[in-house]
């Protein structure tokens, strides 16, 4: 069943999804994924109990999606941190439920701009969740970046750990960044790191022995991955997310980010995917 609600206005439309599988929200307002869970199980994604739907800005939690650019524009700085897609009203364009009952969901987003692409996201949820970020309709030669910036629910980040980036080089971008365990990665305090290269057959496992779980992603179209979250002090100090709420989760993002130099052609198309699955470990 799909209903759609406006719990925050007119302007945030949201759909309310339940089928034998699975319970979701999704908000057409930045094709944003809030909400995701098998039946039975704890929610896999983390929405900020302060998420704030302002026009014009993104929303804390879910899935945000940046695109068609990740960090600053390399054209124009003056152009929105982390593109448009997060804040731009997506239309839902079709849906199809199958005879097992997954759910498939796709949702476009026209050319917002002037020699700007179009969007489509290919949702399919059950059990798992595949998301399909398809880039459209390429005016121009252009560089291009995006992200699913995932917020995972977890117990407590400082007690999960992170496999399948062992090998892989990565930057630090935080300014204070906490010295954390290695192989595999254990969390603890601020963290930002962009993982680039990661072959994109990667399988990359957040493992949550406090519930009995572990959250496995794969992904395809990328050649990166970020892991984030911003650590008692900033988060403290961000209005829509807040002090202590930082433990809820964790961020690890699907992503092609400015570093592999990725160029689209007058008419290519582009495909980001992200499979999350549940895994049971008790």
């Amino acid at each position: 069943m799909i209903t759609t609600e406006y719990p925050h206005g007119e302007d945030f439309p949201i759909l309310k999804i339940d089928t034998p599988l699975c319970t979701a929200a999704i908000s057409l307002y930045g094709g944003h994924i809030l909400e995701w869970a098998p039946k039975g199980a704890r929610p896999v994604l983390f929405l900020s109990p302060n998420v704030a739907f302002k026009k014009g800005k993104a929303l804390r939690g879910g899935i945000p999606l940046c695109w068609p650019w990740f960090g600053k524009n390399t054209e124009d700085a003056s152009l929105p941190s982390h593109g448009v897609a997060r804040t731009a009203l997506w239309q839902l364009a079709q849906t199809e439920e199958l005879e097992d009952g997954t759910l498939r969901l796709l949702l476009a987003l026209p050319p917002v701009a002037e020699l700007m692409p179009s969007a489509a996201l290919a949702i399919e949820m059950g059990r798992t969740l595949t998301l399909s970020l398809m880039t459209l309709d390429v005016p121009r030669s252009m560089p291009f970046s995006a992200a699913m910036h995932t917020y995972f629910a977890v117990s407590d980040y400082e007690k999960v750990a992170v496999t399948g980036l062992e090998e892989c080089a990565f930057t630090e971008f935080a300014e204070d960044p906490t010295p954390h365990a290695e192989d595999p990665l254990i969390p603890a305090g601020h963290i930002d790191r962009i993982y680039c290269p990661v072959d994109e057959h990667a399988e990359i496992t957040i493992h949550d022995p406090a519930w009995s779980r572990s959250i496995r992603i794969t992904r395809s179209g990328s050649g990166s991955a970020v892991v984030w979250n911003p650590g008692a002090e900033l988060a403290a100090g961000m209005g829509d997310l807040g002090a202590g709420n930082e433990r809820g989760f964790l961020a690890v993002e699907t992503t092609a980010v400015p570093a592999e130099n990725l160029m689209l052609r007058c008419g290519e198309t582009h495909e980001l995917v992200t499979r999350i699955e549940l895994v049971d470990i008790s």
